[in-house]
Formats: C-alpha cells, structure tokens, sequence
C-alpha cells in the first residue's frame, strides 16, 4: 500500500512540474492563464497588453469578450502568427494560430493559418510558433498569474 501511495506521489509530482510556464506538455495548444480578475478586468487587461507589447488588436467582441491580435512574424523568421483571447471570471484562454513563411511554389500552395500546438523539435516552425504564444502568456506573470496547459 505505501509503495502504490508512494508511486501516485510522485506520478502527481510529476505531472505538476510539467505544467510550470517554463515547461508545457507536449501537444499543448491552449495556455490558461488563471487570476482573480473577474471577466470585464481581463479583457480590459488583455488589450493594454497586447498595446503595451508592440501588438495591434485585429478584432475585438465586447460581447463575447474575445479579441485577436494582428499577424506578426515570430522571432525565428519562419513563420507568421496571431493571438486569440477569451476573457473570462478567474482567467484568461489564449490559442493562436500560425503558418509557415516558407514558400514552396509547387503547385502554386498557399500555406494556411492552422493551431499552434507544443509539437516538433527545436527550431521547427511550430515550436517558433509556440514560443512565439508562451512568450506572450508569460506577460501575465506580472498581475501573479498562475497557468495551465489544455493538451489536444
């Protein structure tokens, strides 16, 4: 019994350690940020963030209480990609959606916006992608955020 008890603690320990920010799960494609800011204090928080970070708004619901940023270029230089948010009570949901800005004219293809998820290896397109996402969840560490991971 201690060894079964002792295996689920560590199996727990674990798992949390993979859910720190600095740390997200594989196949992860939807960061969580946690607070205690009720809905109309989050979505006011996520537009003076996006502002205050060289980020333009594309589109803004204040109904629904959604925004999305404009498309920028990650830091890697592979690709483009925009921020999706959903305000809500106690926390704030973040996606995007990226594509590759290498242009292979076979067939004349247009690469197409897809979810960025924690896939590939380092220095792939969708890693830049992610990066690119986390970097941006992690400007709410300073309001004392706590986050989570939605894996697919």
């Amino acid at each position: 019994m201690k060894k079964i008890l002792f295996t689920l603690f560590l199996l727990s320990s674990i798992l949390t350690i993979a859910q720190t920010i600095d740390n997200p799960p594989k196949k992860a494609w939807k960061i969580l940020i946690k607070n205690s800011n009720n809905k109309e204090v989050n979505f006011q928080l996520i537009g003076q963030t996006i502002i205050d970070n060289d980020f333009s708004i594309e589109k803004k619901d204040v109904d629904y209480l959604t925004m999305e940023t404009t498309p920028k270029v990650t830091e890697g230089q592979t690709s483009t990609y925009y921020l999706k948010f959903i305000a809500k009570d106690n926390f704030i949901i973040l996606t995007g959606m990226g594509k590759s800005r290498i242009n292979v004219s076979l067939a004349n293809i247009e690469d197409e916006y897809s979810n960025i998820k924690n896939v590939g290896m380092s220095g792939s397109v969708a890693k830049d992608q992610f990066k690119a996402m986390l970097n941006f969840a992690k400007l709410f560490s300073d309001n004392g955020s706590e986050f989570e991971f939605i894996v697919e």
